[in-house]
């Protein structure tokens, strides 16, 4: 299974302090993948930046230069505490950007099966014209309409399952059937942003193409599966997509500070391991996951290993799923 992890050094140059999203995420997360047997079997790959017209697919062109503007000038965060600035961060967002385009062009392609790409800042918040909960362009947004505009897919699916509900990503494709968007999430009454509830479920002819599953704190790894086997895959087998994008935040994570999930590295093996079945059976394996949040760095980093791991396997069918863990 050729498999590729999509990284870089300059993804560590958006310079945010002592914000739970640093630098030492991505370092953390370096150091696991290097010392793993698998690093030797992936298929290293170099992000480049994304163009402005691929940035303008989602976001509106003023808002473009506010970013670079803001980044350039010294603001020390932009709209929000939350949406911290460097020097640096706006270049580092083209090419977290442009490495998830790059990464479902090479899938949709042939030349790799798979890919997994490890960058930051993450996206899945960030609106068309304004920067949230730590995103500035909306990466898997973006690679969504690359993938519809250059390839012709009229059927992409999104799975978001960060803790956090991916507003920025539903709100892009709300009115839309050709990109069908579905997150589980911890309930928006209980955690930022505070959207994401079961009712939405779309606009217009984009009704029915938006599913969320709010959970409610303390659900473990079980209640995770039970949705996910009983609600979600279901559905997303009837959309039968062509091409599958995941924005995988590890956050959901029972030792994550930023919210109130009881998920272990067991759970998110459980979820990679059914969206690469559902590939396999729909759109001959075409998927890719990006990175979005996660601030345990033991747990982002052992539960990305095994999620790239289980990518790469040839075969999913042989592989067993990770027993739960002892409680921390």
């Amino acid at each position: 299974m050729k498999t590729g992890l999509f990284s870089d050094p300059i993804f560590q140059e958006h310079d945010t302090g002592n914000h739970p999203e640093n630098a030492g995420r991505l370092v953390a997360l370096g150091r696991k993948l290097e010392s793993d047997p698998l690093w030797k079997h992936l298929e290293h790959r170099k992000p480049r930046p994304a163009t402005e017209a691929e940035i303008a697919a989602v976001h509106t062109v003023d808002y473009i230069r506010t970013v670079e503007e803001a980044s350039h000038s010294g603001h020390p965060f932009l709209g929000t505490p939350d949406c911290v600035l460097s020097s640096r961060t706006y270049e580092v967002a083209l090419h977290a950007a442009g490495a998830l385009v790059d990464a479902a062009g090479e899938v949709a392609e042939g030349s790799l099966n798979n890919a997994f790409v490890a960058c930051r800042p993450p996206g899945h918040h960030a609106e068309q014209a304004q920067a949230m909960g730590f995103c500035y362009f909306n990466n898997v947004a973006i690679t969504a309409e690359s993938l519809i505009d250059r390839f012709g897919y009229e059927r992409v699916l999104i799975f978001d399952f960060d803790v956090h509900h991916g507003n920025g990503t539903q709100h892009s494709f709300q009115s839309r059937k050709d990109v069908f968007f579905a997150s589980i999430h911890q309930h928006p009454a209980t955690l930022y942003p505070g959207t994401g509830f079961a009712e939405e479920r779309g606009m217009g002819e984009g009704t029915g193409y938006t599913l969320n599953a709010p959970m409610p704190p303390q659900s473990d790894d079980e209640a995770y599966r039970t949705v996910f086997d009983q609600i979600l895959l279901p559905q997303f087998r009837e959309f039968n997509p062509q091409f599958i994008l995941i924005s995988a935040g590890f956050d959901a994570h029972r030792n994550d500070p930023l919210a109130m999930i009881d998920l272990t590295q067991a759970g998110f093996d459980h979820l990679i391991l059914g969206m690469k079945r559902l590939a396999e059976e729909c759109c001959e394996g075409r998927m890719v996951s990006v990175l979005e949040g996660g601030y345990d760095y033991d747990a982002l980093s052992d539960c990305v290993t095994s999620h790239v791991s289980l990518m790469q396997a040839d075969s999913v069918n042989e592989l067993a799923p990770t027993q739960p863990s002892d409680p921390a």
